[in-house]
């Protein structure tokens, strides 16, 4: 069974991503005086205190750099690659340096993810759907949560797929995809 994780804003720089039962807790933190940084950190249910599992370096809202667990920072470019497809549909290709190679893709105003094997091929079916909120007439309040729907093979490399989600929603409203 999938599980489903609520973003509880719209602002991807300062949110809460969480399941039902909260034993899946991300918060995502930009503060005000440190407006460079992104900080994505989770939430361990045993000691209840918070692990950063990635920062995000920004420069005019634009992500450049990414740090995973504490290492060093990477080209965000380098790290979450574009290859450019057929009739300008392209996809951002990353790994979870597990060995786990994936895709996001754009499917109409959703964004799915897909795993790649060795031979460089997608898997025919989404293991992650990404919807994003959506707003009463177009302006007003959100009438509906952006969320991902994860299926369970992928929770496994959840910490990497949430910030290269957040990287490409960060780069979707700069409009630099």
């Amino acid at each position: 069974m999938s599980q489903r994780l609520t973003f509880t804003t719209a602002n991807v720089q300062n949110l809460v991503i969480s399941n039902a039962t909260d034993a899946l807790y991300y918060e995502v933190v930009t503060p005000e005086w440190e407006s460079h940084l992104t900080t994505v950190r989770r939430l361990d249910s045993r000691t209840q205190g918070y692990d950063t599992i990635g920062n995000i370096r920004n420069q005019s809202g634009k992500p450049v750099a990414v740090s995973m667990y504490g290492g060093e920072f990477m080209n965000e470019e380098l790290w979450l690659r574009k290859i450019e497809g057929e009739s300008r549909q392209s996809r951002w290709e990353f790994d979870d340096d597990e060995g786990n190679y994936f895709s996001w893709t754009v499917a109409g105003p959703n964004l799915e993810l897909r795993g790649i094997d060795e031979g460089g091929a997608q898997t025919p079916k989404a293991i992650a759907t990404f919807y994003p909120h959506k707003r009463y007439v177009m302006v007003g309040m959100i009438s509906q949560h952006a969320f991902l729907e994860i299926e369970p093979s992928a929770v496994v490399s959840l910490d990497t797929i949430l910030v290269s989600l957040l990287v490409l929603q960060q780069k979707r409203k700069k409009n630099s995809l």
